[in-house]
């Protein structure tokens, strides 16, 4: 705990920071349950390595989101817990050292296929 505290402090000291949003957060393709995000690295790192990301999703029923970790890559394949007919929404944060910065915008709205058979490609949107 205390290696924490001080690993923080010489971070703050340093002039390090959480950092900026990631961009250009869109839905590359959505197959079966399977749905494929894409997004570029934030322009401010903190200062500091990104290290991961967390990618935040929900439902318009949902009252919080659900949230994957995923190392430091700029896209990811999410089929956990998503459900068939549902729509959903995704956001991603960058990790560094310091923590999570701020979650980008959201992205477009997709609906996952009712039947196993169908695949839907989705137009990469790039979002302001």
């Amino acid at each position: 705990m205390l290696v924490n505290k001080l690993l923080v402090h010489f971070y703050v000291i340093s002039g390090f920071q959480v950092p900026g949003l990631p961009g250009n957060l869109r839905i590359v393709k959505v197959i079966g349950k399977c749905v494929t995000v894409a997004w570029t690295p934030p322009v401010f790192d903190g200062g500091a390595e990104i290290t991961g990301y967390d990618i935040a999703y929900f439902t318009a029923d949902d009252s919080v989101a659900q949230h994957v970790t995923v190392r430091a890559t700029t896209t990811a394949k999410l089929n956990k817990k998503l459900r068939r007919g549902q729509s959903y929404v995704f956001a991603v944060a960058a990790k560094n050292a310091l923590g999570f910065g701020d979650f980008s915008h959201f992205s477009e709205r997709i609906t996952v296929p009712k039947t196993i058979g169908d695949y839907v490609f989705l137009k990469i949107v790039a979002l302001c």
